[in-house]
């Protein structure tokens, strides 16, 4: 396969080069055109257990339900993929480790059709491509990616509760929501006209140590906050970012490192 040559920077260094080239695979065609709708569009993933998360996507007739060990930072990890509409479009997933390469890659057609998949074990985060195809090609039109860092350097996000999302509750309007140990990011967006969007966010200290909370989404333009304060929360806002947003939660103990987990919200294509 060859691999989509616009999307956006996350994770560690091969994985980002990889994000980098397929981000603007996903942007709209068009800047002079309005967002198509987001209706149908959504993925989250999250810590159950401190040895396991669970992790899920939706597109307009596409869902993907996986599930993953995490033993130490290495991974295993199975799903199942979906062909949820009459729509004359398929359902695939990709999954790709930095390092191991794609360790599954599942396409099925037809309305109530679906394909599991299982991986070998690998510890260098997890990179989830959702897609809708169009059946006999190797083309897609929609689609977008979701990224679960390592926990092999980061031994917090094994935490319960640890996780990311992000989800349209209306064709225009979005929220999303960043949890790692000590804060939490909590926030909602919606289009403006064209290609603007908006977000509306508040960054909360969960911790009772001594630290700070910080937040910030990017998309274009960039906005940010923060707080100290044990409890305390901040909250920050701007309306000129555009196309696909990425928001970040950050907790610095004292002393301490800082550690931040990002999310990336797509713009509907």
């Amino acid at each position: 396969m060859t691999i989509p040559r616009r999307w956006r920077r996350t994770g560690a260094l091969l994985v980002a080069a990889l994000v980098s080239t397929l981000v603007a695979a996903l942007l709209p065609a068009s800047p002079a055109l309005a967002l198509p709708p987001g209706t149908g569009w959504s993925a989250s993933w999250s810590y159950y257990h401190p040895s396991a998360f669970q992790y899920a996507g939706t597109l307009p007739g596409v869902r993907l339900t996986g599930y993953a060990s995490d033993s130490f930072g290495t991974v295993n990890t199975f799903g199942t993929i979906e062909d949820t509409a009459d729509d004359g479009r398929c359902a695939r997933v990709m999954l790709y480790a930095n390092g191991a390469g794609y360790v599954a890659d599942r396409t099925t057609c037809g309305n109530g059709t679906y394909l599991t998949y299982s991986t070998g074990t690998f510890s260098q985060g997890l990179l989830v491509i959702v897609y809708r195809m169009i059946p006999g090609t190797t083309t897609n039109d929609k689609g977008y990616y979701l990224y679960v860092p390592p926990s092999a350097t980061d031994p917090e996000l094994r935490t319960v509760g640890t996780g990311a999302s992000w989800n349209y509750y209306t064709s225009t309007s979005f929220q999303y929501s960043v949890t790692r140990p000590g804060v939490r990011l909590t926030g909602y967006g919606s289009h403006q006209s064209s290609d603007r969007r908006s977000s509306l966010s508040t960054v909360t200290k969960t911790a009772t140590s001594t630290g700070c909370a910080t937040a910030s989404v990017t998309g274009g333009t960039t906005v940010s906050g923060g707080t100290c304060v044990n409890g305390g929360s901040a909250s920050f806002n701007r309306f000129d970012h555009t196309y696909n947003l990425e928001a970040s939660a950050c907790y610095q103990p004292v002393p301490g490192t800082r550690r931040c987990l990002p999310l990336n919200v797509p713009a509907p294509w």
